[in-house]
């Protein structure tokens, strides 16, 4: 089985997403993309932020720390965003916690200043990500920072997905943003990538 945006949407749920922190926590990945989107978030006015998938809600106290204006978590997942909804109650910024999916935000243009799309990229299928990749750019104003697998090609795995560089770069520019930051988290291709306008 290839990785697709319809497996990874059925992933989430019950003991997976009561695990999910857990398990990650052990990783040094995890640890790592914490480093470089805080790195990446701090210098910039975040003003609204869009997360998407905010899973269990890992970056929301680091949104409500940086002075964000609101905050929308958008998550296929009623679990993860239960699991969420927990991490609300000592936060001063407004969040709203959406049922949804990355295909299809409903925003206006331009709505978000801030994106952060962390670990969905590569779990999903080439045309997905194309997909969700043009909504990202069309909501958002200033700048999005994401985790994306690059390779050579697009190469669907059992359990994550290269994306070609070159026609990830091609999309993005067509939509009017460019890559200006790229940390490699891990080898085989992981990186954490800020964009903007």
């Amino acid at each position: 089985m290839t990785v697709s945006i319809e497996a990874t949407s059925k992933k989430y749920h019950n003991r997976k997403a009561v695990t999910y922190e857990t398990v990650r926590k052990k990783q040094a990945r995890w640890h790592r993309e914490n480093e470089l989107v805080e790195a990446l978030l701090v210098p910039k006015k975040l003003g609204k932020v869009l997360d998407v998938p905010v899973g269990t809600g890992r970056f929301l106290k680091l949104y409500d720390t940086l002075g964000a204006t609101l905050v929308d978590g958008i998550d296929i997942s009623d679990d993860m965003l239960r699991l969420a909804a927990k991490k609300l109650r000592p936060l001063r910024v407004p969040v709203a916690l959406i049922k949804g999916d990355a295909r299809k935000i409903h925003k206006p243009n331009r709505y978000y200043e801030t994106t952060v799309c962390i670990r969905f990229l590569d779990l999903i299928d080439e045309k997905a990500m194309r997909t969700v990749m043009t909504e990202l750019c069309r909501v958002t104003k200033t700048q999005i920072i994401l985790t994306i697998r690059f390779g050579e090609k697009y190469v669907p795995k059992s359990n994550t997905a290269e994306h070609d560089e070159r026609k990830f770069r091609a999309l993005i520019h067509r939509a009017g943003w460019q890559i200006v930051h790229a940390a490699p988290i891990r080898d085989a291709g992981w990186h954490v990538l800020s964009l903007e306008r």
